[in-house]
Order: C-alpha cells, then structure tokens, then sequence
C-alpha cells in the first residue's frame, strides 16, 4: 500500500467520480481506476460499489476512509513541520572562527550578512582546537581555522585568499633577556616565564610538545584565550608568549618585541573545515564562496 494509493482513495471518495477526482488530481482516470483495482487486491475487499447516484462506499470503503483522512491530515501535518523546520535551518548558519581570522575576514562576512539579511550568522570564536571538536559534535556548521587536522571526522580545505597564512612570533619587553635576539627557537625558552593559550588553540599545544621535544617542560606562569590579555601579562610580568604575527599591527603595546619564532611549528596553513562526508547546506555554500573572493 502506498500514500499515493490513499490520495486517490480519499479524492475519489469525496468527489464520488473517478473523472473528477482525476481532474482534481490532474492524473488520468485509467491511472486512478489502476491503482484502486490494486488496493482493493491488497486489501482483499471491496470499497466502491455504483449506483445511479455515483459511487458509494462499502462498509470497508467507509472504515478505510475515515481512517484514511486521518493519515493524511497527519502526514501532510509531518510534511509541513520538516518544511518548516528545513526553511529555518537554511536561514541559520554557525561559523567558528579565531579572533585572528575574524578581524582578517570582517569585511567579506559584513558583505555576506548585508546581502543576506534573511540569514542568522553566528559567529562562535575560540581556538582553532576546540573549533575542531565543536564542529565534529556537530555544533556548528562550518569552521574558518588553522592547520594541523586533530579530528579525524573534519576536513580543511586550503584557503587560498590574499589573507596570508600565519607566521609565529613570540613576544616579550624589550628589556627581556631574549630581546636581542634575531629570532627565538623552542629551545631558547627554556626557563622562561611563559603566558600561554590553552590547549584549544594550536599555539597552545605547539608550545607543550615542542618544548617537550627539546628536553624540558615549559614554564608557563599564566594561561588566557584572549590575545590581548595575554600581551598585557607579558607586559606586567616580564615573560613572553606566542602570538601570530599578524596580530603585531593591532596591537596598542609598543613597548613589546615582536621576534620571528625559527621552527618547524612557526607557521600555520588556514583553511574552511567541514565534515567528512556531509553535504553543506546551500548557505553555507554561499559564505564559502564569500570567504573566498577575498
């Protein structure tokens, strides 16, 4: 039994005829005729019978038709819900995005939410790391992050913009130890009170296993998300930190170096995160695009 067979059923019933409910249906009346003479097989009953009048409903046809409204209503209920709910979802989008590529992408997401202003954009900023997480638990739609891949249910693909990927530097006062220094490696921040990221930015967790991997831990004296916070307790306590380099020209503390960081984890590829296997939904496809003009 199939909810085509139903539709016919119940327009036919309604209109008492099979050539006006074929007009209503905009089907052909063999069709109808071909598809009741199946459900009545199915059904093993009768549920027309005709007379002067037009057609009549059996007792079966009766049952089958106040039963058969009923699952219409409700299904034609369901269709609209899911439509409904499609429409909306449509008109949401979820990016995350670091505070970097935010500040470097501003002007193309201002454009995207001025020429769709029917779309609710919002805009969920973190690290990159935790980025990553969110968008596998499906928390978001897409992601605007850096490389390396640390879910193995995402992907990212290169972000080829005039937006450069980004460099390393790592930032202290001028009158630190390491200020005269060319460019700094992991290996010169042994014994160096460091403020740091957390673990859910990739400079957070670079940090941890390069210094690691050059034989000691690192000394970190304190640990923020916000780059500008940071800076400023690099400042007040004489440590230093890592930061990308991009961030140099917005930041308001002249009296902080800037040195080049010389490692292999001194720089960073960017790219658009999704999930493996997943369709995007139109919008997103759109703020892609967007994102990729610049």
């Amino acid at each position: 039994m199939e909810l085509r067979q139903i539709r016919y059923f119940v327009a036919i019933a309604n209109s008492k005829s099979y050539s006006e409910a074929a007009n209503n249906l905009f089907v052909t009346q063999p069709t109808l005729s071909w598809n009741i003479q199946k459900l009545e097989e199915e059904l093993n009953v009768r549920l027309f019978y005709q007379t002067n009048q037009g057609l009549k409903l059996t007792e079966a046809g009766n049952i089958f038709y106040e039963k058969g409204k009923d699952i219409l209503i409700h299904v034609d209920e369901l269709t609209e819900t899911i439509q409904q709910l499609h429409q909306k979802e449509n008109k949401t989008l979820k990016v995350g995005l670091t505070v970097l590529f935010a500040i470097q992408y501003m002007k193309e997401i201002v454009h995207f939410t001025s020429t769709h202003p029917e779309v609710e954009v919002s805009l969920i900023q973190t690290g990159s790391i935790k980025l990553q997480k969110m968008l596998a638990n499906k928390e978001l739609d897409i992601g605007l992050l850096s490389f390396p891949i640390y879910e193995p249910s995402i992907t990212i693909e290169n972000l080829n913009t005039s937006n450069p990927d980004y460099s390393v530097a790592v930032v202290m006062p001028y009158n630190h130890p390491l200020a005269e220094k060319k460019s700094i490696q992991f290996s010169d921040l042994k014994g160096a009170s460091i403020c740091s990221f957390s673990s859910n930015y990739v400079l957070g967790k670079i940090l941890h296993k390069s210094c690691q991997e050059n034989g000691f831990q690192p000394n970190i004296i304190f640990m923020n998300d916000n780059w500008e916070v940071l800076l400023q307790n690099t400042l007040i306590t004489g440590g230093v930190t890592l930061m990308p380099k991009a961030l140099e020209r917005l930041s308001n503390y002249n009296n902080l170096k800037w040195i080049p960081l010389n490692d292999k984890a001194n720089y960073f590829k960017i790219g658009i995160a999704k999930r493996k296997n997943e369709h995007l939904k139109d919008i997103a496809i759109r703020f892609i695009d967007t994102i990729k003009k610049n």
